[in-house]
């Protein structure tokens, strides 16, 4: 099923989500309004919007507060986005250029901030106060995910454990704010009781897609992904495939992983050779199947929920 067939049953939700995207960068002030046109030019597929959405269906029609939220959802994903950029001086997202790319990094603290600052006004005014309780602490979250990141570049040592830990934390708290906030929105002990399997759904969710975004990192397409291969290695990222290769790796095979993956750049064929020892040492096995484990795991909390 394509993702397209899956937003379907929301998709004039979503419509009236990117009209409160554009309405955002309506202001006095020139060059927000042209920063904020790439960035609405750039947006992906709102996988957390339409999460959201769509866990507001189960409930009954979809209303206005769940529009808001969707939208605040992807005002802050954009800023994390967009604040990443520029703490990884990355020039291209998906393909694309960032906004630190075209103009500066000052720029996109400062884009970043005002989705922010937006974002918090958006639910103040309209009293979202569900989603200023969960997005509030769900920043903090991201936050501590982006700093653990920054803790862990180039360590080889850092556990399965950690790792989850960290992408739990910057990837997969907000896709759980996002189903967390569709499910909280109905009245009662009812909307109530459902926050939490529902939040454990997204981030499971949200932490296998990351998985699988790592995974990409070493077996992308860069036509496909819009991103090279190894650029995240190159930054210092230890992910899943790396790690479990390295706790699985013999004495030889393991000081190979460790001096190819300390570099920041790989001719053809030492990458070649890094992909070939992950692969021996059953690092993508590994993380594929971690990965379906959470979705499995996912799917069965929205059974229950």
């Amino acid at each position: 099923m394509s993702f397209a067939a899956v937003q379907k049953p929301v998709r004039r939700e979503l419509e009236q989500v990117q009209g409160l995207l554009r309405d955002a960068f309506r202001t006095s002030i020139p060059i927000l309004n042209r920063v904020g046109g790439h960035v609405l030019a750039t947006r992906g597929k709102k996988i957390r919007p339409t999460l959201l959405l769509l866990t507001a269906r189960l409930r009954g029609p979809v209303g206005q507060d769940a529009v808001l939220a969707a939208a605040v959802v992807e005002m802050l994903h954009a800023a994390a986005l967009i604040h990443d950029d520029a703490v990884d001086s990355s020039v291209l997202r998906r393909g694309r250029p960032t906004v630190n790319g075209l103009w500066t990094d000052e720029m996109a603290i400062i884009m970043g901030d005002y989705l922010f600052g937006h974002a918090l006004n958006v639910m103040v005014r309209n009293r979202l106060d569900l989603g200023l309780e969960v997005l509030t602490r769900v920043v903090g979250e991201m936050t501590g995910g982006e700093a653990l990141e920054f803790q862990y570049a180039y360590d080889l040592g850092v556990t399965e454990a950690q790792y989850e830990e960290l992408i739990r934390a910057k990837t997969g708290s907000l896709m759980g704010a996002a189903t967390e906030i569709g499910a909280g929105l109905g009245r009662g002990a009812a909307a109530r009781r459902a926050r939490t399997p529902f939040r454990e759904f997204g981030e499971r969710l949200g932490t296998a897609f990351q998985i699988v975004d790592d995974l990409l990192d070493y077996l992308g397409d860069p036509e496909v992904t819009g991103k090279p291969v190894g650029g995240d290695l190159a930054e210092g990222k230890v992910t899943l495939p790396l790690i479990a290769a390295l706790r699985e790796a013999g004495e030889a095979d393991g000081r190979r992983l460790k001096r190819l993956a300390l570099r920041k750049r790989w001719t053809p064929g030492q990458w070649s050779q890094l992909r070939a020892l992950l692969e021996k040492c059953g690092g993508f096995a590994y993380a594929r199947d971690r990965a379906a484990a959470l979705a499995a795991d996912s799917q069965r909390l929205l059974a229950g929920a």
